[in-house]
């Protein structure tokens, strides 16, 4: 068992469920959030305890600590769990750098190759630290806040993937990690962490062509009971072959789908990456979104992922005519221009490199 605390970054659902999760299985967890959000998390700030229903450990998790003082949450550490959305990233990552200490490991969940981006900002604010950065494809959780300081888990995954930037350390690392997140497997690099993603290649779709449901019910629309038609089901399945083409490209794995895990309206989400005790596609039906067009599942999803993925498909000479076509829909859906907004290949200092030199980067 680790024996130094665990730092969790964040304060949303996949934070929350973490932070309750390894107190409750007896690990010191501390929990931060940044200052500016602190109301969003005021009773948890108040009463320093979060209660876990659902299918895991459920309990009362008295956590060793809960702070916005991102000095005092890192401190002793040596885990640094970095649980908030990707259009977050930059705002934590510019909190935490200043304090960063070596031999400290940063992961990130999941990454959206946030790692790649938090590498880029080492090297400007602190080339000299060594550090270990790593991103996994997926929380482990499926989970939702209930209320204050109560969280839920419904699904659980059943394989997440973890890679180290630069990947001699993955394995190391992954050994050391299963005795929190059994789940864990050695990824290729951290391309293949983020290619291997489960979300970009199906909450785009499956809410872009749905739009119009989405916006006439005001947010009453459940993705995966009555949007993941057979024909939504044909694009995600395109954007996952385009993908793993890219992958090929840049000599890496990107996690394998029967074609048959298409063809339910879970679609890879489940039972292929998420299960249940017992009927799993019902319990993933019942989750209700996206409520909006403002919803995580385009405005993440699709810039922190599927933008970079275009880019890197130009350069290495892969075409990507769905995943272009979901980001210019996108774009025009939520009024803005993704391909400038988004995850590009100059925002993580990649533009200028061959492809040679990317592969060697993450290798």
């Amino acid at each position: 068992m680790l024996e130094k605390p665990i730092a969790i970054l964040g304060g949303g659902n996949g934070a929350h469920m973490m932070a309750g999760d390894l107190t409750l299985a007896g690990y010191r967890v501390k929990l931060y959030e940044y200052p500016d959000f602190a109301d969003n998390i005021k009773t948890t700030l108040e009463k320093k305890v979060i209660k876990v229903e659902g299918i895991g450990r459920t309990g009362v998790a008295e956590l060793y600590g809960v702070t916005t003082d991102i000095k005092v949450a890192i401190e002793e550490v040596e885990l640094i769990n970095v649980v908030v959305p990707a259009f977050g990233h930059s705002l934590f990552f510019n909190e935490l750098i200043p304090q960063l200490k070596e031999e400290q490991t940063v992961v990130i969940w999941a990454g959206n190759f946030g790692s790649l981006l938090l590498q880029k900002m080492l090297k400007e604010q602190r080339p000299d630290l060594k550090i270990t950065i790593a991103e996994v494809n997926s929380l482990p959780y499926g989970t939702r806040l209930k209320a204050p300081g109560e969280v839920e888990l419904a699904l659980l995954a059943n394989q997440v993937v973890l890679a180290t930037l630069p990947a001699s350390k993955t394995n190391d690392l992954v050994e050391k990690l299963k005795q929190l997140f059994p789940m864990l497997k050695p990824s290729d690099s951290v391309l293949s962490a983020g290619f291997s993603n489960p979300n970009p290649i199906c909450h785009p779709p499956g809410s872009l062509l749905n739009v119009g449901r989405i916006q006439y019910s005001g947010g009453d629309f459940y993705m995966y009971r009555e949007g993941v038609t057979e024909a939504v089901a044909r694009v995600t399945k395109k954007i996952y072959e385009e993908t793993v083409a890219l992958g090929k490209a840049l000599g890496v794995e990107v996690l394998h789908y029967d074609d048959r895990e298409f063809r339910t309206p879970g679609t890879i989400m489940a039972p292929a990456t998420f299960e249940a005790p017992f009927d799993t596609l019902t319990i993933i039906g019942n989750i209700k979104g996206p409520k909006s067009i403002h919803d995580r599942y385009i405005t993440e999803d699709l810039p922190f992922s599927l933008v970079l993925m275009s880019q890197l498909g130009d350069k290495v000479g892969v075409e990507t005519p769905v995943i272009d076509s979901i980001i210019n829909i996108g774009s025009v859906v939520c009024n803005e221009n993704f391909w400038e907004t988004g995850r590009t290949l100059s925002a993580l200092g990649l533009e200028d490199l061959s492809k040679e030199e990317i592969i060697k980067l993450v290798s």
